[in-house]
């Protein structure tokens, strides 16, 4: 069972978030509150009861929680066993809340102060004077308990992927041992990665979340002085691919599959991966089949049974047949991450230089030189015939989900152009410093791939990620194809830079920040226990331990 309690300002829009969470997803449950003042005053849904009744009702212990504000009373109900749970919460009322229902979780819905003051002013209520009055005085929420929150300055689909996100991703609660009140883990004598900063010290971590980061004088797992980061985020990677077909034209069982990918992952100290699976299909081409629905489901049905956080990353192949129809099967409870514009018509973007494209597509698939001709001739015919339509389809869809929208492989300043133009804010791969300085322009976040820095070169003969990194064009880095890549690219950029917390944050704070996860990426008090020990042999970063909410699952 996973409670929580949703909290947030007049104007943010939990009301309108909470409700289209619940249209989306019929299993979450919402606590419908008692209030005395009659049900047509709008707002949330609520039972209206007289003062006579609520009184009965709290006397009787018919509420796990009620309190008195504006002169109304609220109660809410006791919570079923099971499923995930959730209610309108007073943020005065947080402790107490804490309390009726352990392992709860926060989630503030909040917005920025000029979104906040335009809602506001919109209803007509209240004076200018009184709005900023309002603003000033927002409490603080309390410490110590598990807070996720979400800006709501986007678009609704936009809010709800991100609370139906929120509550997804909690872990469940474990069983306290009896006499105590907590679980918690002291990691001392240890290098923490700060966002900023190398520094000596301890963490604690208490229910899932970071409690205190202190000096390393405390009593806990001595460290020796190992490194103490956040755990690593992958935006981009097909690494389950790998694992379902070990050998061209072997097939392994998904579930299988699943849990080695995961459990690799885990030992590769990554934390939360957004599975890239791709949508678009050629119906002529075995190794175009459809794939992605069937897929997600078997991950997300995967997910209680998981060492770590799985999202979806939805890889949308322009040169295809049913792209479209492909993405109508998906919705908002699958939780799409990202969405990423995928267009391999040959000659451009990754494979300008087709003979890199010829070796690439005929050692993997073992294509004759006739056939090679005809797969490129055909993926062009297909891009002349859809290209237009899919790529408005991505948009929108991406856009009704809430997910961020990805480009991929942009090489010219027109490619970011468009890319800007479609409200892309993340930049997979760029092929050239033109790409990527156009990019930077833009406000566009650059993500390059760890082979492509470790090897020292891309191996089709596009821009190298270590140039970039050189010029201050890289901000992020995926695994892509090699998970371990990932803890050794942060430590390469470390030492590149002579700054290691910048390296580590390019697989940490960096893709959480883009892809919207504020609850993660950095080691910071309130935030999700996502961490990993690191020790360094012979310059060389090995994961000793893998923590997920909490828990260690590597």
């Amino acid at each position: 069972m996973s409670v929580f309690a949703i909290v947030g300002p007049s104007g943010a829009g939990k009301d309108t978030l909470i409700a289209a969470a619940l249209a989306a997803r019929p299993d979450i449950i919402a606590l419908r509150r008692c209030i005395t003042r009659p049900e047509s005053a709008g707002g949330e849904p609520f039972e209206g009861i007289s003062e006579a009744e609520f009184l009965r009702r709290e006397a009787a212990g018919n509420f796990a929680l009620s309190w008195r504000a504006h002169g109304l009373a609220y109660g809410v109900p006791p919570a079923p066993t099971g499923g995930i749970t959730l209610f309108n919460c007073s943020r005065r009322m947080l402790e107490q809340a804490a309390l009726a229902f352990p392992g709860l979780r926060v989630i503030e819905v909040t917005a920025s102060a000029p979104v906040l003051a335009q809602r506001l002013a919109s209803r007509g209520r209240e004076s200018a004077k009184d709005i900023a009055a309002r603003l000033a005085r927002r409490a603080p929420l309390p410490a110590g308990l598990p807070v996720t929150t979400i800006v709501n300055d986007g678009t609704i689909a936009q809010g709800v992927s991100a609370l139906l996100a929120a509550l997804d991703d909690a872990p469940n609660p474990r069983p306290r041992p009896a006499g105590r009140t907590m679980t918690e883990t002291v990691f001392t004598n240890a290098t923490l990665v700060l966002p900023d900063e190398i520094r000596h010290g301890a963490i604690v971590i208490r229910d899932g979340v970071i409690a205190e980061i202190g000096s390393a004088s405390v009593t806990g797992i001595d460290c020796a002085g190992d490194l103490i980061a956040p755990g690593l985020i992958e935006l981009h990677t097909d690494n389950l691919e790998r694992h379902i077909q070990p050998r061209p034209g072997v097939n392994w069982p998904h579930g299988a599959a699943i849990i080695a990918h995961d459990a690799e992952l885990a030992g590769c100290g990554i934390t939360t991966v957004f599975d890239a699976l791709r949508v678009g299909s050629i119906n002529r081409d075995n190794s175009y089949a459809k794939y992605a629905r069937g897929l997600a489901d078997e991950i997300l049905a995967a997910r209680p049974n998981l060492r770590i956080s799985h999202r979806i990353h939805l890889r949308a192949e322009v040169c295809s047949e049913t792209l479209i129809e492909e993405l109508a099967e998906f919705g908002r409870a699958d939780r799409i991450g990202i969405v990423s514009l995928m267009d391999h018509t040959p000659g451009q973007r990754q494979f300008r230089d087709l003979s890199k494209l010829a070796q690439y597509v005929k050692g993997k698939q073992g294509m004759s030189d006739l056939e090679f001709e005809a797969h490129v001739a055909g993926l062009a015919e297909l891009r002349a015939r859809f290209g237009e339509a899919h790529e408005a389809a991505t948009v929108q869809a991406a856009r009704d989900w809430g997910a961020v929208l990805a480009s991929h492989d942009d090489t010219t300043a027109d490619h970011v152009a468009t890319s800007a133009a479609y409200g892309i804010k993340l930049a997979e791969f760029p092929t050239t410093v033109e790409a990527a300085q156009a990019c930077r322009k833009h406000g566009i976040a650059t993500i390059m791939g760890a082979p492509n820095l470790i090897r020292g070169g891309s191996h089709s003969g596009n821009v190298s990620a270590g140039e970039l990194a050189q010029a201050g064009l890289l901000d992020i880095v995926s695994s892509d194809y090699v998970p371990a890549a990932l803890l050794s690219s942060a430590v390469l950029l470390g030492d590149l830079w002579d700054d290691l917390a910048r390296g580590f944050a390019t697989v940490t704070a960096a893709p959480a920040r883009s892809a919207g996860l504020s609850d993660r990426g950095r080691l910071g008090l309130g935030l999700r226990a996502d961490l990993i020990r690191v020790a360094r042999i012979q310059g060389m970063p090995v994961i000793r331990e893998t923590w997920v909410a909490g828990r260690r699952v590597a």
